[in-house]
């Protein structure tokens, strides 16, 4: 923009550079205020979606203690020791477990922990000193709150190998009463959809469409959920304020948000602070299909 040269002589010209020097002024003031006013929606829009970060399966610690295991370490354990991934939030192990047929975990104690096992393929035999015996198959679910002290063995009894997720969360309290539990589920239940497979202490998370049969309940506030999906099935969701989530993209590929996973990938996804709005969460299943797990808990800061 010019303008027009102006006289020193009278006021009758000094007033028009004055009216034009305000006018500059606060196009100058409105242009900054209205860059401000974009900058600030911005942060506050980028500020509002869930924090994802990535946790690529090629960073996880592989232990192969004897030739019939093969476990991929989301978190310190056994051998591994990381005081950078020590747990999050309650979730404390999210071991990926490969067990050779005819052979597995022996008897061994467990106290103070929720600990189940999500079977990915083959069978896993649970059996325990309160006098639980079972074997479940793929998509199916075993549960035991270890509290004041439980034995059990976790066994591939099968002729395949025997793929299954071992998580633990740490109890709302020491001294639980020890139990056992178990859920049986068919593809249906999860194809394409959201199965909430475990609850807890506190309410499920509002995500439409969200398939709660026969949940058990964790002595945690904490939920579990998975799908198996096929390739371009969305799921939009929110992460509620002070709730965080942990993902494993068991098999096939996907999205979320922003970051792409692959198989056995984990991701640690964190909501808004305790005045913040749900902060949204997409969940997109890759051109493989997506079959994943997600761990929504408290927050833990």
């Amino acid at each position: 923009m010019q303008f027009a040269p102006l006289s020193r002589g009278t006021s009758t010209h000094l007033k028009p550079k004055l009216l034009r020097t305000d006018r500059l002024r606060a196009l100058r003031t409105a242009t900054s205020a209205h860059a401000a006013g974009q900058s600030t929606s911005a942060a506050a829009s980028t500020a509002s979606m869930a924090s994802i970060t990535l946790v690529p399966q090629g960073g996880l610690h592989v232990s192969k203690p004897t030739w019939w295991l093969e476990s991929r370490f989301h978190f310190s354990f056994a051998d591994y020791w990381d005081n950078n991934r020590m747990n999050f939030g309650a979730l404390r192990v999210l071991n990926d477990d490969l067990v050779k047929p005819r052979a597995g975990f022996g008897a061994h104690p467990h106290r103070d922990a929720e600990i189940f096992s999500y079977i990915v393929s083959g069978e896993l035999s649970h059996a325990d000193s309160m006098g639980n015996r079972e074997a479940l198959p793929r998509g199916c679910v075993q549960y035991m709150s270890a509290g004041t002290g439980v034995m059990h063995s976790e066994m591939n009894d099968g002729d395949e190998t025997c793929r299954f997720l071992q998580i633990w969360l740490t109890p709302d309290r020491r001294g639980h009463a020890p139990q056992y539990g178990s859920s049986r589920y068919d593809q249906a239940d999860r194809h394409n959809r959201l199965l909430r497979i475990l609850g807890g202490t506190g309410p499920a998370p509002a995500w439409p469409g969200l398939h709660s049969p026969h949940s058990i309940a964790l002595h945690q506030d904490a939920n579990v959920v998975v799908s198996e999906s096929d390739a371009g099935t969305r799921f939009d969701l929110s992460l509620g304020p002070r709730r965080q989530a942990y993902l494993i993209c068991i098999e096939g590929d996907m999205q979320v948000n922003d970051q792409k996973l692959a198989t056995r990938d984990g991701a640690r996804i964190v909501g808004g602070g305790s005045e913040a709005a749900p902060a949204p969460l997409t969940i997109a299943a890759g051109s493989s299909g997506a079959h994943f797990l997600v761990v929504e808990m408290a927050r833990s800061d």
